[in-house]
């Protein structure tokens, strides 16, 4: 069984610490019951753990995530073969959703969000993909992160929960890279989206410039041609509109935070022509730019007098 996460998710550690099987024989043995998300890694010898109804012998280094509210324990407490596990519980937000390995679509794990355009808001489609059962060939990597959380939660000072929050992140990251080597799924991506992320960055860089074909190719080393396609590939959109919607949205900023008269934003923005620069506003937002400040000035005159 597998799950998939939001790279983008909330992580909060709650509670975490080492357990010995054989000297906390009753503890280990009854039955328990979190609100949280679990995950357990055995530090040595074997644990007889119990979630739900299937009974799991894990060894050094094994990890398993338990669901929230999920009713686990040992199914063998007290044995002399027992072992000792980290254990965590963390809320995460989004929750993480089952993940369906056999589907040829949830096979290209690695894929390209639109998140490289300045344009569009985070999304949770970037998923981490954790197996709920593991092996981990970092396991002495993660052995030394769960110690160093432990220390942290139970020794707290300073910006110990942001600390925890970065060391679960990192073990989680560690068991979902190591899954996805170990699956030999294809971790590398295309040429055409090196290309897109370049293409990218030099628009949000110099948008307001002319960016004309020559440059384009100039600053990418590819024809213009392919970079349309590539950019339509990945931002499904055009190059030339993406560039208006980076001069709106600068042009959105400047008429909220500053006086500037339309004329000065326009030519700020790579419009020389302020009629021109009010048409693309007008088309994009719906409003004129001069609507569009009035209408955010109003809005905040009646929220400071309430």
């Amino acid at each position: 069984m597998y799950y998939s996460m939001s790279r983008l998710s909330i992580l909060d550690v709650k509670w975490t610490d080492l357990l010995d099987t054989k000297t906390n024989p009753s503890f280990f043995g009854r039955d328990h019951y979190n609100p949280y998300y679990e995950l357990i890694l055995v530090a040595e010898g074997e644990v007889h753990l119990r979630a739900g109804s299937k009974q799991l012998t894990l060894g050094m280094g094994d990890s398993y995530l338990l669901m929230p509210w999920e009713q686990h324990g040992g199914w063998k407490p007290g044995t002399e073969n027992g072992g000792t596990f980290f254990w965590v519980q963390f809320s995460c937000s989004p929750g993480m959703n089952q993940f369906v390995l056999n589907r040829a679509a949830d096979l290209n794990i690695v894929h390209a969000e639109r998140t490289e355009l300045r344009t569009v808001e985070g999304r949770h489609e970037d998923l981490l993909v954790l197996p709920r059962e593991y092996r981990n060939r970092g396991r002495y990597r993660l052995l030394d992160l769960f110690e160093r959380l432990v220390k942290t939660m139970n020794q707290p000072e300073g910006y110990f929960r942001f600390q925890a929050t970065l060391l679960l992140a990192e073990m989680l990251q560690t068991i979902a890279t190591d899954f996805l080597e170990q699956s030999h799924l294809d971790t590398a991506f295309p040429a055409s989206y090196i290309t897109f992320r370049k293409l990218v960055n030099y628009l949000n860089n110099g948008y307001e410039a002319e960016l004309t074909k020559e440059r384009l190719e100039q600053a990418t080393d590819r024809k213009y041609e392919y970079l349309c396609q590539v950019f339509k590939k990945y931002a499904d959109t055009t190059i030339h509109h993406y560039i208006r919607q980076l001069r709106v949205q600068r042009a959105k900023h400047l008429l909220l935070h500053s006086d500037k008269p339309l004329q000065t934003i326009a030519s700020e923005i790579g419009y020389q022509e302020p009629f021109y620069f009010s048409r693309i506003f007008k088309k994009l937002e719906g409003v004129s730019p001069q609507h569009y400040r009035e209408k955010i000035a109003g809005q905040r005159e009646e929220s400071n007098r309430l």
